[in-house]
Parts: structure tokens; sequence; C-alpha cells
């Protein structure tokens, strides 16, 4: 169990913005444990797969709130590192953070 990590995935939702933070807004949710050595491609196919969306037709930004006393725009994963660094966020209850998905037409 020590070698998963499990957040929480929102996605079918769209970022706004108000007073200066961000904020996720959505109705849907999946809790997801995966390796903590998963790549990012391997993180990006569990998410095409839990939403139920087709790789061929969309692309999918996966972003998520970086705990912090400053209002930050949401971080994008985009890479290992990325992938990595919610992971370090997840892994300390006080700044977990959940992974927000959006789907883009290709």
């Amino acid at each position: 169990f020590m070698d998963k990590v499990r957040f929480v995935v929102l996605y079918d939702g769209e970022w706004s913005q108000s007073g200066g933070k961000f904020k996720y807004q959505s109705e849907k949710s999946r809790l997801i444990s995966v390796s903590r050595e998963i790549s990012y491609e391997s993180l990006e196919d569990i998410i095409f797969d839990l939403i139920n969306v087709n790789p061929n037709e969309f692309s999918i930004k996966m972003k998520y709130l970086f705990n912090s006393p400053e209002v930050l725009a949401p971080f994008e994963v985009v890479n290992d590192d990325d992938v990595q660094m919610i992971f370090c966020e997840n892994s300390v209850v006080k700044t977990r953070t959940s992974l927000c998905v959006t789907t883009v037409p290709r």
C-alpha cells in the first residue's frame, strides 16, 4: 500500500476564478490509487479509461491547485516530473489536492 498514491480525480467540469481564487467545479469525481512509479503516459491512459473518453477524439488537460498562502493559477501536469509533484502534494493529508481533468476535442 505504501508504494501507491491515492487521490481524487475531478472531471467533466470547468475552471473558474472568483475573488482571485481558482476553483474547479465538477459534479463527477473518482478516487483512484496508482503506483508511485507511474509515468505520465500511463497516468494519462488510466484517466482516459476512467472518464470514458476516446483519446483519438479528445486530448485531456490535467491540472491541480498547489496549496500555498499565495493565490496561484492551477499547475498543469504535462510530464513525469509533474506527476511526481502532485504525488508529493498528496502524500501529506494537509496538502492533499485533486487532479482536475478537462477534455479538449482534437
